[in-house]
């Protein structure tokens, strides 16, 4: 079975290289990263990611619009797309939280919770995806 494609945006270097690093240890996931948001969209258009994982304060553009832009892109419209930010607070992140029907997970997240994550919108391809405890 092939690896289960995941797509990260985030400014923040560190934390989405730890999230990538954890997801890719695990075996199961290919992971690409996009630090800047303006050429979030093109990245992926490339990668064609399973699954999006995007943070929602970025200069240039804010994920919220660059959520849009892939909503409504003919290849990435269909995509999963979580948010993945600290606007949210750990109570309302751990309650599944949709607005616009997107998810929202609260910063830090834990490997398990963001495989988790994955396992509910990617379920053909994560049915045996590893978890850790480390918090991203």
């Amino acid at each position: 079975m092939s690896k289960t494609k995941v797509f990260i945006v985030d400014d923040d270097v560190t934390a989405s290289r730890l999230l990538a690093v954890g997801l890719e240890r695990t075996g199961t996931f290919e992971v690409r990263v996009e630090n800047v948001a303006t050429r979030a969209l093109s990245s992926a258009r490339q990668f064609r990611p399973d699954v999006v994982f995007m943070d929602v304060c970025m200069p240039g553009e804010d994920g919220t619009d660059v959520a849009f832009h892939f909503q409504n892109d003919a290849i990435l419209g269909a995509t999963p797309l979580i948010f993945l930010t600290s606007l949210v607070s750990g109570q309302e992140g751990n309650s599944q939280i949709e607005r616009g029907g997107r998810e929202f997970l609260a910063k830090p997240a834990s490997l398990a919770r963001i495989v988790a994550c994955i396992q509910r919108h990617v379920p053909q391809h994560t049915e045996s995806a590893g978890t850790a405890s480390t918090a991203i």
